[in-house]
This record gives C-alpha cells, sequence and structure tokens, in this order.
C-alpha cells in the first residue's frame, strides 16, 4: 500500500475507534474512568509465566462490560512484571505505536489491548534504561548490570500510542530501583478535554513533583499505588482523600491488593466535594470500578453541581470487609503530645489546648456517652509538630491537631483498629483549630470511622486565613453533625520549606451574633486554662 494511502487508512481507523469507543466529550462536565483494584500474582512461579498471568488478568478486566463504560483505565502499582523482567519503555515524543498483532513482548500486548478496547490505558511497570542513554549531567554511577531500572508509569492512548513516561521519584522500600536525576514533570492530554498530572503512591508525600504539577494548574491525577495503610492519618484512601481536598482536584487512585502487606484503597477523588467512590478491604479482590468523575473547574472552588447519576458507574463507600486480615502498621503516637479524654471523668462540654513545644492546638468539644453500652475505646486530643521518617526511607515535616481512638490507656494502642466499636460515646460538636505555617506548607483535614473509611464532606467543614507577613494560617476544622463512630477527625499538614505552595481554602464564615457569642464563651473559658504537658488526663 501506498504511504499516502496508509496514512489515510490509519486515520480512518483512529476516527472510528473515537467515535465507536469514546464515553466521554470534551464539552461533557463529566468523564468515566475505571479504577482497578488488583491482588497479583505471588513470586511462587517463574517470572515469565507470573508476568503472563498478570498481563491476562488485565485483559480480562480490560474487556469487561464495566471497562466499556470507560473512557480510561488506571491499573495500581507493581502488579504487572518485575525488577527481574523488566522492558524498555521508548520516549513518548515519538508518538511510536508498539502494536504488533502476536507479539509476545509486554508493550506491544498493552498497545494492542488499548487499540482493541479503545481506551485510554494508564500501566505501572518495571522498566529497563540502558545507562549510555542517560543525561549528560547525571554524572551518578550506573548499575553495575549497565541498566537503570525504573518504577515507571505508561499511558496508552484509543490509537496504542504511547502517550506519556514517568518514573516514580520518591521510592518505598525498593531495593535495586533507580530514580532519575531529576525529578519528572509528566502530564497528557485526552480527547476528552482532561489534562492529567501522572504521579506514583509514596509520591503523594512529597512536594516535586506532585505538589509542582498542582501550581502548574493541573487538577486531575492519575495515581497507580501500592499503598501500605498506617493509622491514624496515613491509611490509604484517608491520605488520598485527605489530599484531593487539600489540593482541590480529581485524584485518580487504583490499589494492589495485598492484605499481608497492609495495601488496599482504591477510589476518585473529587476535591472539596471529597469521595465519589472509595473501596478499602481486607478480601482479596481484582475488580474493575467504573466511576463518573465531575470536572473541577479552574479556580480554586468545588464544582458548582454534584455529578450525575447513574445506574451503571458506582459511588459511595465500599468494601469493609475481612479487615482484621489487613497488616496495617502504625504511625509515631509515643511522640504525640496527647491529653486523654476518660467520658466518667470530665464534663461533656469543654474546651482544652494541646501544645507540643510552641505549636498548640485548640479543641472545643461536646459529647454524650450511652451508659448501657460498655467502654469499647477511649479518645485523646493530640498535637504534633516536627520531623518524621518514613521507616527509614524518607523524612518529612508534618503538623498534626487531631482526635484519636485509642484501644487503652497504653499510647501506644492508640491508631490501632477498633472494629468493635461499642459507639458508646457521641460527639455532638468538634472544633479543632491551630496556627501552622502557610508557605510550603499543605494543610488537610483527616478523618476515619471505625471500618477506616473517611467522613464525607457534608460532615464537616475546613477554613483557612492566611498572615503571610508572619508565615502563619489560621487554620479551623469543625464537625457538621453528631457522630458516633469517630476513628480519627483532626487537621494533617506536610510542611515542604524550600517549596514555594501555598492554596488557601474558603476563609472563615462571617459570625453572626450567634458565633460571635460562642466564641466570646470560649476566650474566656479559655483564660483560665494552661497549655497541656505531654500527657494529661481530664
Amino acid at each position: 500500500m501506498a504511504p499516502k494511502c496508509l496514512g489515510i487508512a490509519l486515520l480512518l481507523v483512529q476516527i472510528f475507534i473515537r467515535s465507536s469507543f469514546q464515553q466521554s466529550s470534551a464539552t461533557d462536565d463529566s468523564y468515566v474512568v475505571g479504577v482497578v483494584e488488583f491482588r497479583m500474582e505471588l513470586l511462587n512461579m517463574p517470572i515469565d509465566t507470573r508476568t503472563a498471568m498478570n498481563l491476562e488478568a488485565y485483559k480480562e478486566l480490560m474487556r469487561s462490560d464495566e471497562a466499556k463504560l470507560t473512557d480510561i483505565v488506571v491499573f495500581p502499582e507493581l502488579t504487572l512484571n518485575t525488577l527481574m523482567d523488566p522492558v524498555p519503555v521508548p520516549n513518548p515524543e515519538d508518538n511510536i505505536i508498539s502494536c504488533i498483532p502476536d507479539s509476545p513482548e509486554l508493550l506491544s500486548q498493552l498497545s494492542c489491548l488499548a487499540i482493541e478496547t479503545g481506551k485510554y490505558i494508564v500501566i505501572n511497570l518495571s522498566e529497563s534504561f540502558e545507562c549510555d542513554s542517560l543525561p549528560d549531567n547525571d554524572s551518578r554511577p550506573c548499575d553495575p548490570t549497565a541498566v537503570h531500572r525504573y518504577n515507571t508509569n505508561v499511558v496508552f492512548d484509543r490509537n496504542g500510542t504511547l502517550i506519556a513516561r514517568y518514573r516514580k521519584t520518591h521510592l518505598f522500600r525498593e531495593p535495586g530501583t533507580s530514580v532519575t536525576y531529576e525529578p519528572e514533570i509528566v502530564t497528557f492530554d485526552t480527547d476528552f478535554g482532561v489534562r492529567f498530572g501522572v504521579v506514583t503512591c509514596f509520591d503523594l508525600l512529597f512536594a516535586e513533583p506532585t505538589l509542582e504539577l498542582v501550581k502548574l494548574g493541573v487538577k486531575d491525577f492519575v495515581f497507580p499505588a501500592y499503598w501500605v495503610s498506617e493509622p491514624p492519618f496515613l491509611t490509604s484512601v484517608q491520605i488520598f482523600e485527605s489530599w484531593a481536598y487539600g489540593n482541590d482536584v480529581n485524584l485518580i487512585a487504583s490499589g494492589t491488593n495485598y492484605a499481608p502487606a497492609g495495601s488496599t484503597g482504591t477510589g476518585v477523588f473529587n476535591g472539596r466535594n471529597g469521595a465519589v467512590f472509595s473501596f478499602f478491604t481486607g478480601k482479596e479482590t481484582r475488580k474493575i470500578f467504573p466511576v463518573r468523575v465531575p470536572k473541577l473547574p479552574r479556580n480554586n472552588s468545588p464544582a458548582s453541581t454534584p455529578p450525575k447519576k447513574d445506574c451503571k458507574t458506582v459511588s459511595g463507600r465500599s468494601g469493609g470487609k475481612s479487615l482484621d486480615e489487613l497488616n496495617m502498621g502504625t504511625d509515631i503516637p509515643e511522640r504525640f503530645t496527647t491529653a486523654l479524654i476518660k467520658p466518667d471523668q470530665v464534663s461533656k462540654v469543654f474546651n482544652r489546648t494541646v501544645c507540643d513545644g510552641d505549636f498548640c492546638c485548640d479543641f472545643y468539644i461536646d459529647f454524650e456517652t450511652r451508659g448501657e453500652r460498655p467502654v469499647s475505646h477511649l479518645y485523646r486530643l493530640t498535637a504534633f509538630d516536627g520531623v518524621r521518617t518514613f521507616k527509614g526511607y524518607a523524612e518529612a515535616h508534618v503538623s498534626i491537631c487531631a482526635i484519636i481512638t485509642c484501644l487503652n490507656e497504653n499510647l501506644a494502642s492508640c491508631g490501632l483498629p477498633n472494629y468493635d466499636s461499642t459507639k458508646y460515646l457521641k460527639f455532638n460538636e468538634i472544633s479543632i483549630s491551630g496556627d501552622f505555617i502557610a508557605n510550603g506548607t499543605l494543610v488537610m483535614p483527616s478523618s476515619l470511622d471505625n471500618k477506616f473509611h473517611s467522613l464525607d464532606a457534608k460532615y464537616y467543614q475546613f477554613y483557612s486565613t492566611v498572615d503571610y507577613p508572619n508565615d502563619r494560617q489560621h487554620v479551623l476544622l469543625t464537625l457538621s453533625s453528631s457522630l458516633s463512630n469517630l476513628q480519627t477527625f483532626g487537621i494533617y499538614a506536610f510542611n515542604h520549606r524550600d517549596f514555594d505552595y501555598f492554596i488557601p481554602d474558603a476563609p472563615p464564615p462571617q459570625e453572626d451574633s450567634t458565633t460571635a457569642l460562642r466564641s466570646t464563651s470560649i476566650w474566656l473559658l479559655s483564660l483560665g486554662l494552661l497549655c497541656i504537658g505531654k500527657s494529661m488526663i481530664f
């Protein structure tokens, strides 16, 4: 066939693919994504067999009725191949279509799968990259094999073209994996009018590249993850929802399902509207969830209309099964400054200030107990400001003002799962506030119930006011509805000191006479209160 005729034929094929498979257009106010929770094959078989089995499972999901509803499908992290069978990935600038029918090559099969299904596909895989192709400014020693191995996300469009490649910047327990000399800033555009940023798992907790993409105005992120959950603040869908809320962006998260590592967590998080869909389970799962995602406006305000309902896509919070099978870690409660609430020893309405050094958190609490129900857990008011480590792989400066659950009076029990809550205590009102560093700080609401779901955004209000000259922001979090199943409720902040970043949330509402009176009452009550030391019962 002559080159001109071949070009026309390819163009006609592309038009057919788009018209046949495209679910959403650039003018629609939403799009449909497939997020995938995936239990990979274990390393108890030959590597090539394992990769082939994972790939066949991917194909089965992509050919499912659920996938047919979508425009783009995102697969989780580290669930296809391994460092023992990495594959080279071409430069997206070359616009390569790798599809060769019946080829055993992994990228070729993925490219063909995108063409067959007519979907954008986001895949995380192990990439091999020859050291002699590294940029000239990278003088670091090469791997002894003369090949770098990267944790890499690749994106195929509906035509099977590889349009994006992102190599993970922040590694967590990944010996043998390399990182690029400088963080990669990667985006791709779609025919349904959305530009996506591409990041991976542990990247979420750091400024680059994630917050750099936010600064560039990116409003939608694809996010393969193999998240190791760590209550009370860093369980998977909890921090995914908090991060999306704090930045007012759409986070499209697909999670690896592996309970022995405490890994689960998949969902779609729609900025300050909260979760459209969230899935968290201890049960072995391989499933694709079609979710309708509202497009966010290009400013820092929520979408004006809620996501439209349809009977085929999913929404809400799901999972919650076999949670005791999850081998989750814990945070660092022994380093927190806390005050233990003993319901039988304290007024049911009170104010307290808890300080960790010069960092102070103010609490206003209104609760009631149900005397006929046994006490299944306790609560602590918590303040922390300092540097924490993530299993020795990285460090971050975090600031926390929160109420957390403890199984008993021992600090080490704080944050541990409380699946058997008797709901003996109901919070009628909570107000938590504190002064945080302004520039470089991502401040987020953080919440959990006893099934490890975050609270719907309608249950709380989150405000901040900024004092730029003094590099301070005053943050206020309030509970909007009575609840009896709280596990965590508070303000969680990452401070990236050397990164120029700040996105303020809405300022507090103007005080009316009622709120002014309450503020005055709280201020008068607190005049006689001293900041609480490292641990106190009241």
